[in-house]
Order: C-alpha cells, then sequence, then structure tokens
C-alpha cells in the first residue's frame, strides 16, 4: 500500500513538472515534412489501406521502420508482432531497445543512447505500439521536461519526410495533452479533469491545437473528449476508432483510413455553465467521417471520399428534402458501443430535429445522483453524405450540434 501511494505521488509530481515545462518538448517540433498515421486501436494486420500507407510514406519496399513498444508490458513481444505485420507489406522494421518494462536494460540509458538515436533517425519511419501511453513519455521525456536522444531524432525522422505511426496508447502521444491515467467516461464528467492523473503532457506531433483520443466509438469516449478539450484550453479534436486511422500531412490535411470510422469535435464555438461545478456545454459541433473523407485541420473544410461524393447530399434546409426515417428516437446509454454512428447517422436522414440520450450511474459508481443529458440537434450547417451500395449506406455528417446537461437521477430508477 505504501508503496502504490509512494509510486502515485512520484507519477504526480513527474506530471506536474512536464506540464510545466510543456513547451520545451513543443519548441522540438519545428516545421515537418514529414506525416502522422494516428489508429484507434484494435488494428487488424489484414487492414490493407493502414499498414501499406504507413510502408509507402516510410519509403515503399524496403523502408526501414523503426518499432517502439515502450507502452507495452512485454516489449519485445509486442515489437515482434508489429514487425511481422510492417514485413508482411515490405518494411524492413527493426525493435528500437528502450523501454521501462524490458527487462535487464536501463531506459534512462537507452533514451540517451547515441547509437539507438543514430539508427531511428535514419530511418523512414516510427511505429509506435499500444499499452500505456505513459510510458512512452516517460521513456522519450526528461525529468525535467526536456527531449531525450531518442525523441529528437524522431522528430528528425518527422521533420525529413518520414511518417510517424502509433495505435492506441500510440496515437494518445499524438497530441500536446492526452489521457494520463483517466477513470471511465461517465466519472470524467461527473468529476472533470484532473492534471497528472487523468491527463498529462503528450509529444505533440499533431500539434498545440489538436486534441486526440482513440478508441473512441467502441468506447463511447467521445463525451471524455469534451472536458478534456476544456482543461487543456483545444478547441479541435480528433476522435479514432478501432482498426481505423487518420493520415495527417504536412499541409495538416486529414484522411481517414480503415474499416470504422472518426469522430472530430469543435468546440471554438461552444459555451460553457460557469455558474455549476457540474460539466455542461451548449454548442459543440460532431463531425462523423469515414474511409476516403479529408478534412482539413488548419481552414475546417471538409472534402467527402470521391466515394460519397457520387450519392446524395442531405440538407434539412432544402424544400425537396425527403429522408429516410419519420421516427422519433430516444437513447438511454448514448455512450454504448458504437452508438455514435446511429445518432448521428439516423439524425441526418431523419425528419426530426434533434435526438436526445443519456448517460446515467451504474450501482459501481459512487455518485449515483449525477447523470447526463445529450441532445445532438440539427444546425444550419448539418449536413449529410449518403451512398447507397449493395443494399448497404454508407454515411458521413456534418457539424451536428451537440448540448451536454447535468441531470439529477433519483433512486430508485425503477422498481
Amino acid at each position: 500500500m505504501i508503496a502504490s501511494m509512494s509510486k502515485l505521488l512520484t507519477s504526480i509530481a513527474a506530471a506536474t513538472m512536464a506540464f510545466a515545462c510543456i513547451d520545451t518538448v513543443a519548441q522540438e517540433r519545428k516545421e515537418v515534412k514529414g506525416s502522422l498515421v494516428i489508429m484507434g486501436g484494435a488494428i487488424h494486420p489484414d487492414t490493407e489501406d493502414i499498414w501499406q500507407r504507413i510502408v509507402a510514406l516510410a519509403g515503399g519496399k524496403g523502408a526501414s521502420i523503426a518499432v517502439i513498444a515502450a507502452a507495452a508490458g512485454n516489449p519485445e513481444a509486442s515489437a515482434k508482432r508489429t514487425i511481422e505485420i510492417l514485413s508482411r507489406y515490405g518494411a524492413e522494421s527493426f525493435f528500437v531497445p528502450a523501454a521501462p518494462r524490458l527487462a535487464g536494460r536501463d531506459v534512462r540509458k537507452d533514451a540517451e543512447d547515441p547509437d539507438i538515436a543514430t539508427r531511428v533517425a535514419k530511418a523512414g519511419g516510427v511505429f509506435f505500439n499500444g499499452g500505456d501511453q505513459s510510458r512512452i513519455t516517460q521513456t522519450l521525456v526528461r525529468a525535467d521536461g526536456s527531449a531525450t536522444a531518442l525523441l529528437k531524432a524522431i522528430h528528425e525522422v518527422h521533420a525529413k519526410g518520414g511518417v510517424l505511426a502509433g495505435t492506441s496508447a500510440g496515437a494518445a502521444i499524438m497530441s500536446r495533452t492526452m489521457f494520463y491515467e483517466p477513470p471511465d467516461v461517465l466519472r470524467v464528467l461527473q468529476d472533470g479533469v484532473r492534471r497528472g492523473t487523468d491527463i498529462a503532457p503528450g509529444l505533440g506531433f499533431i500539434g498545440s491545437d489538436v486534441f486526440v483520443d482513440q478508441h473512441v466509438l467502441a468506447r463511447g469516449r467521445f463525451a471524455r473528449m469534451l472536458p478534456a478539450m476544456v482543461a487543456a484550453k483545444v478547441t479541435l479534436g480528433v476522435g479514432v476508432d478501432e482498426n481505423t486511422a487518420v493520415l495527417v500531412d504536412a499541409k495538416r490535411e486529414l484522411e481517414v483510413l480503415g474499416a470504422s470510422g472518426v469522430i472530430l469535435i469543435d468546440t471554438a464555438k461552444a459555451t460553457t455553465d460557469a455558474t455549476t461545478r457540474d460539466f455542461s456545454m451548449k454548442g459543440a459541433r460532431i463531425t462523423y467521417l469515414e474511409r476516403g473523407d479529408k478534412f482539413d485541420l488548419t481552414n475546417k473544410t471538409l472534402t467527402v471520399s470521391p466515394f460519397k461524393a457520387a450519392g446524395s447530399i442531405l440538407n434539412h434546409r432544402d424544400a425537396d428534402f425527403k429522408p429516410e426515417f419519420d421516427e422519433s428516437r430516444w437513447y438511454a446509454d448514448v455512450l454504448a458501443k458504437n452508438l455514435l454512428i446511429e445518432v448521428l447517422t439516423n439524425l441526418v436522414d431523419n425528419t426530426q430535429k434533434q435526438v436526445v440520450g443519456l448517460s446515467l450511474p451504474s450501482p459501481n459508481h459512487s455518485n449515483r445522483k449525477l447523470g447526463f443529458e445529450f441532445t445532438f440537434r440539427k444546425g444550419d450547417d448539418t449536413r449529410g453524405f449518403l451512398r447507397i451500395e449493395k443494399g448497404r449506406a454508407h454515411y458521413s455528417v456534418r457539424d451536428v450540434e451537440l448540448d451536454v446537461r447535468p441531470i439529477t437521477v433519483n433512486e430508485p430508477l425503477y422498481k
């Protein structure tokens, strides 16, 4: 118990110091020629467009890719799996032996080893495996918040035109602020986010103005992004789902790859209620994208894929708007797996103007009285993009407005 408390206090102190020095590592990020491939986790080896693009961006067949498995509980085994997959797609990858859980080695010395750093700097790409993202930053950032030799080498790869790819934990570190050891989504809404425990500095490869989260649709994490973005003072969030990736090029244009979808959250025009301690927000905007869709992170402009462009535009303001659905829907658990996709796609293809969903505390929550209501509604800029192929509807959705407000939950909820 004492050892656990000591470890917690040490991690909090380290994270607090890192926040104080957050700009030190950010300053390492200069103008870059390279790209990012940010994956939401659970990437299948057969999701070809993701793996092929990573190898192509690293230099094509025979490309050298450094695999960093610092986040993993078993770094060597984790790296081996990734190296095998990358080899299938033509890369010549290698394991970077710098990880807190790597037996028989000193991670601090490995992160400053000039031979390791030189080999990484010569690579065409760097791949960050999943696990615990705090282990990545512990490996690559010194106690004073400055960059290790290994992190400087990674920046060099990105600057000269190489690709930085990361899955799950490797995606979290892409933004300047990342989730560190957060509780479940509802607790984040109930309690807010605490610096040093719930959120901590990431590595900021995507820039200081974008927040990144992963496993977003499969785990209902879009809701936890909202308070984290407020705490990080960031108004644009990118939430990547499982078996999906976003490619961010040197011009900061984002392209969706993979099998599921990506959520963009824009809070630039949203407001929060300063009169209540409980989280609330009005006027956030949510955009849902799928494979081939592109979004300019600087100008906030959307370009749907050629596949969707050949379909229909769903504009509820058009006089001849004829949606597929004419039904009122309501959701008891809006954070359920993949439910957000249904909420957004049904809303833009429905006569209804808005839909409401709830998030209620379970018996395991200490605070059983605080829940949240989510109201999704069509705004002036809301649009849907639909293509039906082989009987299946494929949607992209732009600028659905979202309000979140706290609600009091009475017990018993039912008898």
